[in-house]
This record gives C-alpha cells, sequence and structure tokens, in this order.
C-alpha cells in the first residue's frame, strides 16, 4: 500500500475511545508521555500544521482523528505522566490504551519517546505492557536534532535494551520522516 501523508484530513476528537469513526478503516495510535512531540509529530508527518503543538504540556486532552490519503487514521492522544491534573489524566489514559488495545481497527502504535529524558521505572512498565499486547509497535525517538552524537547512541542504546526491537530517529528532516511514514504504512498494509 502507498499513502500520500499530504493527503491527511482532521477528522473528529473524541473523548472515547467507542466513539471512534466506524467506517472500519485502520488506525494507527500515537503515543508518549506529555509534550514529547506527538502533535509535531503528526504536523512533520503531513507536511501540514493539523494538530495543535504547543510547549506546555498537557495540551492534547481528547482522541483527534487524522485520516491519511482515505485509507487510515493517525490517532493523536492525550500524553501521560506529569501535568497539573496528572492524576485524571493518567487514569483516563490507562482506560483509554486497554481500551483501544481491544479494537480490531487498531493496526500498530508509534510509541514515541523523549531521548533528553531517561524512561522511567512506569516508562518501562508501559513498555512492557505495550509489548505483550501483541500489537505491533514503532517506537520513535524524538528530540534528536537536540543532541550530540555521543548522547544520541548512549540513549539509543539504552532504549533498545528495553526490548522495543528497531528504533526509529526522529529529526523532523525528511530522510528520517519518510522512514516513520513507511513503518506506519507496512504496519497498516
Amino acid at each position: 500500500m502507498k499513502a500520500d501523508f499530504r493527503k491527511t484530513d482532521f477528522v473528529t476528537s473524541c473523548t472515547r475511545v467507542a466513539d471512534h469513526p466506524k467506517d472500519g478503516l485502520p488506525a494507527v495510535l500515537l503515543l508518549g508521555r506529555t509534550n514529547v512531540g506527538k502533535s509535531t509529530m503528526i504536523n512533520a508527518l503531513t507536511g501540514k500544521k493539523l494538530a495543535f503543538s504547543s510547549k506546555k504540556a498537557g495540551k492534547t486532552k481528547l482522541l483527534n482523528y487524522f485520516l491519511v490519503d482515505s485509507k487510515f487514521y493517525l490517532v493523536d492522544t492525550p500524553g501521560y505522566g506529569s501535568t497539573s491534573y496528572a492524576t485524571m489524566n493518567t487514569i483516563f489514559f490507562a482506560g483509554m490504551v486497554e481500551e483501544y488495545a481491544k479494537e480490531k481497527s487498531l493496526k500498530s502504535i508509534v510509541l514515541l519517546l523523549d531521548l533528553r529524558r531517561e524512561p522511567g521505572e512506569d516508562d518501562k512498565k508501559f513498555i512492557r505492557y505495550l509489548s505483550g499486547l501483541g500489537i505491533p509497535l514503532i517506537t520513535v525517538l524524538t528530540k534528536v536534532d537536540q543532541m550530540n552524537q555521543s548522547a544520541l547512541h548512549k540513549a539509543k542504546t539504552m532504549v533498545t535494551s528495553l526490548g522495543v526491537g528497531d528504533v526509529l530517529l526522529s529529526d523532523l528532516r525528511e530522510a528520517s520522516l519518510q522512514k516513520i511514514r513507511s513503518a506506519i504504512v507496512t504496519s497498516v498494509a
């Protein structure tokens, strides 16, 4: 399958997984901590400002559906981790992931990890949980452009040791974006 990410449109926002579009198209879930760059990633992949990105953590509070080339959905999720409403956010996030994992339309999960931040115990547990779901996991390390080569190598080795398989790097340049697009398309084909 080929998909033109430039032909992406916002479709809807939902507070619950059950309210997702009912057209039977595959979905790819974007997960990560608050302020890891999920919205920025969607904007970079599509070449459009579709998702709202902010330097302030916790701006995404709904499941946001973006239809890519009328073939599948990229689903921007609220982040997990520390925000001013962390308890409610964490409860909502955990339930949302569990509920979404049961959806037949879910074909893969793109897990974004900020390379500048060493994964804590909660991150490691979450990665183990995602790996055990049996859903293809595409791990993307963000903020690569903000690291030197030595720190990048150390971070990539550390993340790979968590058992996430192949790791893609995102410096938001076209070459890295194309690898991410390809991994996503392959997962829904």
